[in-house]
Parts: C-alpha cells; structure tokens; sequence
C-alpha cells in the first residue's frame, strides 16, 4: 500500500494516528529494510502499466487471469500460494492419515485447518497436524532447496488445542 493507505489501514484498524509525514517514513524505511520486495513491486508495476490487464502465477504454476489492479497483482500470488500450501497439506493429512488415526479434518478456512480427534489424542493429534501444515508449505515454498540455501522460506505452524472450535 501506498503511505497514505498506511496512514488511513492504521487509523481504520487500530486507531493509530500518525501525520502524513510519518506514514511516509514508515513506508520508505520499510522498503529500505526490505529491498528485494520494492523491486518486486516496481517490477509489477512496470508489467501492469506495460500490458494493462494480465495474470498472475502462484508459485506452483496456478495462474489468475484478468488482473487490473495493482494490489490483485501483488496480493493473488502471495494468498494464492498459501493456498496451495493449504491444499497440499490437506491431501498429506488425507494420505498419511494411517499415522495418526484419530485426526480428522473437518474445516478449512483461509490458512486454518480444524482437526478433530479425542481428548486423550490432542496433544499427538497437535503434534501430526504441525508437522503436515509445515510438510505442505515447505513442498510450496522450498521444493529442491537444499536445508541451508539462502533463499529458503522458514515456515511457522501455529498449533492450538481448544476443547471447542469457538475457542480457536
């Protein structure tokens, strides 16, 4: 986003309230900090205002056509490979579900998955469920990187067990 979408997403969403001045300092540092993703962006950008409408590709080849807006350029490749890591890890779950018998899935939602199982089962069931979630997004994100590649994505899972799905 631009500064001035820093400054009204911050004001918006958590009441932050920061000058034009800031935003925009914010915003530069940022992309000073992260370089790498402002030529990414510049990158976009050039492609965009070069062929108008366009697609876009997750890392695993799914392709988005019909692309006209900037932040959809961006955002699709970005929310559309963490869907495939979703998505694979669901079909690991399925396939190694002999391992872990009492883990059924029973929703996902953006990058959450619910895993049912037994009280006495969670922490085990806790345990599986992590171990594919992260199996899922390593195959996305570092398939064919060796394990001390520079370019490797770490993955994080983050595992809760609630005794209702309200909980969570």
């Amino acid at each position: 986003m631009s500064s001035g979408g820093l400054r009204n997403y911050a004001q918006a969403s958590y009441g932050v309230k920061m000058s034009r001045a800031e935003a925009e300092r914010y915003w530069r540092e940022f992309f000073e900090t992260y370089p790498g993703l402002r030529a990414w962006h510049d990158r976009e950008y050039r492609q965009l205002k070069k062929h108008g409408s366009t697609q876009t590709r997750t890392l695993t080849s799914r392709r988005r056509t019909g692309v006209t807006k900037f932040t959809e350029r961006l955002n699709s490749p970005v929310q559309g490979t963490g869907a495939d890591g979703i998505k694979l890890a669901l079909a690991l779950l399925y396939e190694r579900r002999g391992e872990c018998p009492g883990a059924v899935p029973i929703l996902a939602v953006h990058d959450e998955v619910v895993v049912e199982c037994d009280e006495e089962q969670a922490e085990q069931v806790a345990i599986f469920t992590e171990e594919i979630m992260v199996a899922g997004m390593e195959e996305v994100l570092n398939s064919g990187l060796g394990t001390d590649h520079p370019e490797r994505v770490p993955v994080k899972v983050d595992v809760e067990v609630v005794d209702s799905w309200g909980e969570g």
